[in-house]
């Protein structure tokens, strides 16, 4: 385990606690710092662009957190419940996984010229099925929609194969036994698939909440956080600060509250779920 810890401690636990302490410095390493306590958190609770910001992230998580989960739990379901029976599953679970095989810089570009307003494939065909159609990346209201279902195709594969290893797991024999005493295909669900794949379940889901709450290259690539700041999220609003306006400080809180963010909202998945007998 020494190979590991000494790499996590290097590459993880001392950013994370070098940038706490940044945050309660007015940073600035070439003419000097100084220590302003909590007046960092303070500013950023105070600054409407922050709040717009945060909600904007509970929005992106909002829709994209059950996009991914349930996009790759039907997948899972569907391919583990016909695998047996049709041939070409292991091509269709190829092709359903791949897009998480390309960087985010890909999908972003992508699904960018997909949607883009004058030239876009998808928005040229939707405009000329519904002429009333969103103009998705340049409107308010569906620029993060858009950026949300783009994420989940990208991600949903690989909750799929996650969520395909827990129902593999499953033996069979239960439901053969299940079908033996009347049991209909929800009442299975329900009551063995759901109880036996929290495990997986949870891994997916804790997994998802730190990829919705510190999604950035996407939105950056796709919106820049616009049009106005509709789509600018936490991740986003912290670079600006950090990188544009020199604030490091403050931008560094801002990433511990999303730090803690992202940790209270794991910890309540992993309440919700009831797995507190698997983890002990």
């Amino acid at each position: 385990m020494v190979p590991f810890l000494g790499l996590w401690g290097v590459f993880l636990a001392w950013p994370v606690a070098y940038g706490v302490y940044i945050s309660l410095f007015d940073w600035n390493p070439l003419k000097g710092s100084k220590f302003v306590g909590l007046a960092n958190y303070i500013q950023l609770f105070h600054e409407e662009r922050f709040w717009n910001a945060f909600a904007n992230t509970f929005k992106f998580a909002g829709m994209t957190i059950p996009l991914i989960i349930g996009l790759g739990f039907v997948f899972a379901l569907m391919i583990w419940g016909w695998g047996r029976s049709r041939r070409g599953m292991a091509l269709i679970q190829s092709v359903l996984f791949f897009p998480y095989l390309l960087t985010v810089s890909i999908v972003a570009i992508t699904w960018k010229w997909l949607l883009d307003r004058d030239f876009g494939l998808l928005q040229h065909t939707l405009n000329r099925i519904f002429p009333s159609a969103p103009v998705f990346l340049t409107e308010p209201a569906w620029a993060l929609p858009a950026i949300a279902f783009a994420t989940a195709w990208w991600l949903a594969g690989y909750r799929m194969v996650v969520l395909q290893a827990g129902l593999e797991e499953i033996p069979r024999e239960l439901f053969e036994s299940a079908a033996i005493d009347g049991a209909r295909a929800r009442h299975q669900f329900l009551h063995i698939i759901l109880p036996l794949i929290k495990p997986p379940l949870l891994f997916t889901l804790v997994l998802t909440i730190i990829s919705a709450f510190r999604t950035f290259g996407q939105v950056l690539m796709m919106t820049e956080g616009g049009p106005g700041r509709s789509s600018e999220v936490l991740a986003l609003y912290l670079y600006w600060v950090g990188f544009d306006y020199f604030q490091v400080g403050k931008a560094a809180a801002a990433g511990v509250v999303l730090l803690v963010l992202i940790l209270i909202l794991t910890l309540i998945g992993v309440r919700m779920l009831g797995l507190k007998s698997e983890l002990q």
